[in-house]
């Protein structure tokens, strides 16, 4: 008996030894600039994660180098919105750097980065906006990257995207119920049906039990472009007063459960049957349902053991994921900020406030994935990665704007404990194309670029086909063989036809005639009428 209980101490104390995670503090490496929200996204296109600080005075990014360290620079500019509420990245015109939606307490700015991503550019818009949340997101699914941010005494605003950094306030990209309350938006496909939903977490101060503008909502995508609000159905539409709700797949089930922290009733936890109706099993989890008043909250795997972690304001900053529905808490010098890996070691790390907290690590291994969307947008958000192993599978979305105001890094990134081999990768990108890349390395950071493993191809479908560069200057590539001398019409917006042509024996046409703007390439292949939109530098 004694020997029995030894040993189940040890493997107690093992469990326990493994759950921990912990913390360097290194803001000796980066620069001492202002900032309002927390950004942590690659600026420069090198997939390495760089720390984003904004202010009214200008824009302060520490990028990180390949050797560990950072080159810290300021850029001076006027910022008339500066982001103290929310910040989102992504990029947004497609030129090969992030942009940047700035959520300020009165009013939206984007800021678009130059064609050498050195020097930014602020658009504003004259509409008031109290706003809290904001994202970049493809909406309307239409190869580009629109934006939505909440509002806190109104209807929400959605700017639509058309094209040369041109965005348009739109209220009918997407019909959202014209109340105040808007706290978090978080863009996620929660049914398993290929596109993007949106779950909307809602607070409405001095509001009382049963006011619907503190009643969370969620708009399925209804993928013709319209959206349907059904938070009720699926037993999400809490009334309590919530702040943000993170969406992952906590039990590695394939499908994403979540995660919501509320000031005035008890915090939920949800559970994804596979349909995408939820249960609320917080009293199961080991998560105190009455640690309230948290703001921030997300989801990472800190420790790399293959299960998502939740990083909130609660009293335990971290739960580490036991890997069966249940967490345990656990002390952080910090609560909140931005993830992402800021010394590309494959651990995710945290900056807040002008810190840069480094994630000390172990012997977990890892992988992470960097997404280049051809027919979809460019940056490849809304996009579903999924990884295949000895352990089943993970699932994650590359998104655009999660919590209630940082923005994290857009390298999907997986832990695999103790595997050394995975064996597929699966990318399902928002325009319907799947990848899948077969043995991957571990321990090593992928660049996917859309449409460039492609499964399927023997049986003709509208999606296996991609054009590629997009945007280009002279020639569209198809990606489906065996096209040449096709007919084909390229048509503008206004739906003139401004060249007839062939495709080549190289799979290609030229448009190296047409003007600077946007177009569709029209053509007919085995009965099927194809349109595709493409920009012409």
């Amino acid at each position: 008996m004694k020997n029995l209980l030894l040993f189940c101490i040890a493997i107690f104390t093992s469990a326990t030894m493994l759950a921990q995670v912990s913390f360097t503090d290194r803001s000796d490496l980066i620069g001492n600039y202002n900032d309002n929200s927390e950004v942590a996204v690659d600026m420069n296109g090198d997939y390495l994660d760089d720390y984003v600080r904004v202010s009214g005075g200008g824009i302060g990014i520490d990028y990180q180098q390949p050797n560990g360290t950072f080159n810290s620079i300021f850029i001076n500019m006027s910022i008339q919105n500066p982001p103290n509420w929310s910040v989102a990245a992504a990029d947004i015109d497609g030129n090969g750097f992030n942009d940047l939606v700035l959520g300020n307490g009165s009013r939206v700015s984007f800021l678009f980065a130059n064609a050498t991503g050195d020097d930014y550019t602020e658009m504003t818009f004259p509409e008031y906006i109290f706003s809290q949340r904001s994202n970049i997101v493809d909406i309307d699914n239409d190869g580009d990257l629109d934006a939505f941010v909440c509002h806190d005494v109104d209807e929400s605003h959605p700017y639509r995207n058309d094209g040369n950094q041109n965005m348009v306030f739109d209220q009918s990209l997407i019909e959202t119920l014209d109340l105040a309350g808007n706290y978090a938006s978080l863009w996620v496909d929660f049914d398993n049906d290929g596109d993007t939903d949106m779950y909307l977490t809602k607070c409405r101060q001095g509001s009382t039990p049963g006011d619907p503008e503190r009643t969370n909502a969620m708009y399925r995508n209804n993928g013709d472009g319209s959206y349907t609000e059904m938070a009720a159905d699926i037993n999400m539409a809490d009334n309590a007063q919530s702040w943000s709700t993170v969406f992952e797949d906590f039990d590695n089930d394939g499908d994403f459960d979540a995660f919501c922290v509320n000031h005035d009733e008890q915090n939920r936890f949800y559970e994804n049957d596979g349909t995408g109706v939820y249960t609320d099993i917080i009293g199961t989890t080991g998560i105190d349902p009455n640690d309230l008043g948290a703001w921030e909250n997300q989801a990472a795997d800190f420790d790399n053991d293959g299960d998502v972690d939740i990083f909130s304001e609660l009293s335990d900053e971290l739960y580490i994921n036991n890997g069966d529905m249940t967490f345990t808490g656990m002390d952080l010098p910090f609560d909140e900020g931005a993830i992402g890996d800021f010394n590309n070691d494959g651990f995710l790390d945290v900056v807040n406030d002008g810190h840069l907290y480094l994630n000390d690590g172990n012997a977990n291994n890892w992988v992470k994935v960097a997404l280049e969307g051809v027919e979809s947008n460019s940056s490849g958000v809304g996009a579903r990665v999924i990884i295949h192993g000895d352990w089943g599978i993970q699932i994650r979305e590359s998104r655009s704007g999660e919590g209630f105001s940082h923005t994290n890094s857009l390298l999907v990134h997986f832990g695999i404990g103790t595997y050394t081999e995975i064996d597929k990768i699966v990318v399902e990108w928002p325009s319907g194309i799947v990848d899948e890349f077969i043995d991957p390395d571990i321990n090593d950071t992928h660049i996917y670029v859309e449409g460039s493993s492609i499964l399927g191809t023997d049986n003709f479908s509208k999606k296996s086909i991609v054009l590629y560069p997009n945007p280009t200057s002279d020639f569209i590539n198809f990606s489906f063989r065996g096209l040449n001398d096709t007919p084909v019409n390229v048509v503008d917006v206004n739906g003139r036809i401004v060249l007839q042509t062939s495709i080549s024996s190289n799979d290609n046409i030229n448009v190296s005639s047409l003007q600077s703007g946007v177009y569709f390439v029209n053509l007919e292949v085995e009965g099927q009428f194809l349109s595709y939109k493409f920009v012409k530098r």
